[in-house]
């Protein structure tokens, strides 16, 4: 029993750590330490391959709950990006976002920036940002688990501040925090908020306990 528990404990921090591994490449490569393409194929692919390892093994070494937490926090933080979609377009084609964010990462990750974007570029950017909502839905549901929705709410604005707090950011033109563009700072704080409250709702309809560094429900 002491093996099992050591087990998930080990799973579990390795699929938060491999998770937050998609979120930071755009940063990184915004910073200028490597091109988002390179990125992608020596971090990003790895990360998914890996996800998808501790996945399985931890339905093969009868981790079911973690199992479970990994799948569900998965699907709802890719829900809540589509909430989170709904603020940030109608931002953006109101003005108040600098750029169509998923179309230039598409263009990044396909290195396409000075050629423009295209149908695979936009598939992949959208791709990749969905991945990134099931990466965040992912950590907080390994690590947390079912908790009230004041949870997710904070944790959906901290992933906000860090996003505009990170190079990425200050690449767009607008500044360190997006200061020059009040607007976006909005944005991006509102856009997150719904994250956080669609991922807490799905959370605590899908799960019943806590986790990790949570336990209790």
């Amino acid at each position: 029993m002491q093996r099992l528990i050591n087990e998930d404990v080990l799973l579990s921090l390795a699929v938060v750590l491999l998770a937050g591994v998609s979120p930071n490449i755009f940063p990184i490569a915004q910073a200028g330490l490597a091109p988002m393409s390179v990125l992608a194929v020596r971090l990003l692919l790895p990360s998914i391959v890996l996800i998808a390892t501790v996945f399985a093994l931890a339905n093969v070494r009868g981790h079911r709950r973690l199992a479970t937490h990994m799948l569900l926090g998965a699907a709802a933080g890719v829900i809540a990006t589509a909430g989170l979609e709904v603020v940030r377009a109608a931002s953006f084609r109101l003005g108040g976002m600098p750029g169509d964010l998923p179309r230039l990462l598409g263009v990044l990750l396909t290195d396409r920036f000075m050629l423009g974007p295209s149908t695979l570029s936009d598939a992949l950017g959208y791709t990749y940002h969905f991945w990134n909502g099931a990466c965040f839905g992912l950590i907080f549901a390994v690590l947390f688990g079912r908790k009230p929705l004041i949870w997710t709410a904070a944790y959906g604005e901290l992933v906000g501040l860090g996003f505009l707090a990170s190079p990425a950011v200050k690449a767009m033109g607008v500044g360190f925090m997006a200061l020059q563009m009040p607007a976006m700072i909005v944005t991006v704080l509102a856009a997150h908020l719904v994250f956080g409250l669609v991922l807490g709702l799905l959370l605590r309809r899908w799960l019943h306990d806590g986790w990790l560094l949570a336990p209790g429900a």
